[in-house]
């Protein structure tokens, strides 16, 4: 071989490893440049979600390859449309609303279908309906409440003003008492759960103006339950039944007037009491009493000294109740719930 070969052949190796070195140049720009504007991209839809992206490119130049200006496009379809729905991200009181709507339509559907006359625990549409609604209550109340989400369990605090004729004392603090209810779990019977926590919410007065020897029964008025609403349907779950403590609501359909049983009431709440024709249908329950036993605030109620209904001046005025919130990293610490919207 000549040195005109030798040398042709060295030029030949010289172009060719620059030719590489130009494609893996490109290539690591290309990468780069995908990573960046990924990361831009990121940093939009986390600092302004409104901001309006119309295109991103880059033009790297000659490519190796003889062609200029090669534009690459780095935002697929899919993302682009990803950032699109941010810009359009719903409130939250948007979403409420929707939750809400979903609810009051399975609701009236659930009345309607219960108006017939069936028995709604063992129809099969009725219990397909329930069953909806039961689940749209529950992202409602995840939603709204943050159940599951931001809180694992309610609680309500009850506070109480009592008639002068269980007074014993002269001092004013013994005027008012308070109780508080545990929530049941709102996993297992939603729509109950959620019913008290909207009259607590929305609430404006209430009394108890019974004092049975088996429950304590009061009176509950709220934006909620405006024209006394009632429960859309007999939910009931076994395994919240009507024990000692228990909280529950009167009247077949039940509410907005509850009940504090001071006795276990299984067998007269529960399924098949009240009525013949359907032996699966209970009074719907909702929480227990965790405080107020003990500080004796219950049994001063059921002190009053008038049985059955109660005259006016003997009512124990429920003037106030709060929902009170914990959270999933400190479930035993409370404090008031605060709507977000």
């Amino acid at each position: 071989m000549g040195n005109d070969d030798v040398y042709d052949d060295y030029n030949e190796k010289q172009s060719k490893i620059q030719r590489d070195a130009k494609a893996f140049l490109m290539r690591a720009i290309v990468i780069m440049g995908v990573l960046t504007v990924f990361a831009l991209g990121l940093g939009i839809l986390h600092q302004e979600p409104k901001l309006k992206l119309q295109s991103i490119k880059i033009i790297v130049g000659n490519n190796g390859n003889g062609d200029e200006n090669n534009e690459i496009r780095l935002i697929s379809k899919g993302n682009m449309n990803a950032i699109q729905n941010a810009n359009n991200e719903k409130s939250f009181e948007d979403i409420d609303t929707e939750l809400a709507a979903k609810v009051d339509s399975f609701d009236k559907q659930v009345r309607e279908r219960k108006k017939t006359g069936i028995i709604m625990e063992t129809d099969e549409q009725g219990l397909k309906l329930t069953g909806a609604l039961q689940k749209a209550t529950l992202k409602l109340l995840e939603h709204r409440y943050g159940a599951n989400t931001r809180h694992t369990k309610f609680h309500v605090v009850v506070d109480v003003m009592y008639p002068e004729s269980i007074i014993k004392d002269p001092d004013s603090k013994s005027h008012q008492g308070h109780f508080t209810i545990e929530m049941a779990s709102h996993n297992t019977i939603p729509c109950s759960v959620f019913y008290f926590m909207e009259i607590v919410r929305t609430y404006k007065s209430g009394e108890f103006h019974r004092n049975a020897d088996h429950v304590l029964q009061a009176t509950a008025s709220s934006e909620a339950t405006a024209g006394q609403k009632s429960m859309p349907f007999q939910e009931y779950s076994p395994t919240f039944p009507h024990e000692k403590y228990t909280t529950g609501y009167a009247g077949r359909p039940s509410g907005p007037e509850w009940y504090v049983s001071i006795e276990d009431n299984t067998d007269n709440h529960g399924p098949g009491s009240q009525q013949k024709k359907n032996k699966y249908e209970a009074d719907s329950n909702f929480g227990k009493i965790v405080d107020g036993v003990e500080s004796g605030v219950i049994a001063k109620i059921h002190s009053v000294p008038e049985k059955e209904w109660l005259s006016e001046e003997n009512c124990i005025k429920i003037f106030k109740m709060t929902l009170m919130v914990n959270s999933i990293d400190h479930p035993d610490s409370w404090t008031e719930w605060k709507p977000i919207m």
